[in-house]
């Protein structure tokens, strides 16, 4: 079992979550939220390509590591610099409650409207 120290958290993330907001006109917008912006360690696990609106675009995998937090899941979003990465996995793989390693992409990462 690895040691989370506190110098592997080299960067600082925002996790978001979308929330609908009334839009003043009957209708509704999705926006994100940011619900918390821990420290982080961030690594690109591969780079590959794929299909995004009918065009051939690069596709990256990240490897993210926090300290253990309930809650996140796999509608939320990280934003990390300028990269907006949907989360495909977020788990404790010791279940000792001290870190998160959560999985995600670049892939179709969705925009607010």
């Amino acid at each position: 079992m690895s040691s989370l120290a506190a110098g592997r958290l080299r960067h600082r993330i925002e996790i978001r979550r979308r929330s609908r907001q009334k839009d003043g006109k009957g209708g509704y917008t999705d926006e994100w939220a940011t619900i918390a912006t821990p420290r982080a360690e961030v690594a690109s696990l591969d780079g590959k390509e794929g299909l995004a609106e009918h065009v051939l675009q690069g596709v990256s995998s990240y490897r993210i590591v926090i300290r253990y937090r309930e809650g996140i899941r796999t509608d939320d979003q990280v934003r990390h610099g300028a990269l907006e990465l949907n989360i495909t996995s977020a788990a404790d793989p010791h279940g000792t409650r001290e870190q998160l390693v959560i999985l995600a992409t670049t892939a179709a990462a969705l925009k607010a409207s």
